[in-house]
């Protein structure tokens, strides 16, 4: 059977907004989006498996272009390979 990797995916997408994220406070963030801190840590902290709407709050709470949440090192390719063997 095939293995999917959508958990190492979600990690390396948390990861990321936890980098772009900096030392910015969720608080701080929740303040310019429509969500909330501790929903915004959920998604950083890989806690929750969260609606695309979620992730453009946090794109907005980041003032990022949602693309930029996805932009991992992961080798997609390489990985739909494999699915499809």
């Amino acid at each position: 059977m095939n293995e999917y990797k959508t958990d190492e995916i979600k990690k390396l997408v948390a990861e990321k907004i936890k980098e772009i994220k900096g030392e910015t406070p969720y608080s701080i963030i929740a303040e310019k989006c429509n969500t909330t801190a501790a929903r915004i840590s959920d998604v950083a902290n890989n806690k929750i498996d969260c609606q695309l709407s979620t992730f453009i709050e946090v794109a907005t709470g980041l003032r990022i272009h949602p693309k930029k949440l996805f932009d991992i090192v992961f080798d997609f390719e390489e990985y739909y390979s494999e699915l499809d063997k």
